[in-house]
């Protein structure tokens, strides 16, 4: 899933992963869980880019292995 996607399919990996829907101001959606930094993805035509996609990949894997 490196690739741009819809962003219902990334905010459905983010709220499995225990990360909440804090707030969206304009474009920029903020997602929130304890114990971490926020993650801001800015939303465009109900589409994530592939860099922000990347990242939370990237975030996801992390908790994971720890």
């Amino acid at each position: 899933m490196a690739q741009e996607v819809r962003f219902v399919a990334l905010r459905s990996m983010l709220e499995s992963a225990g990360w909440t829907l804090k707030r969206i101001r304009g474009s920029h959606h903020v997602f929130v869980k304890p114990g971490r930094l926020p993650i801001s993805i800015p939303v465009h035509g109900k589409k994530v880019k592939a860099v922000y996609v990347r990242k939370v990949q990237q975030i996801l894997a992390e908790e994971q292995g720890s």
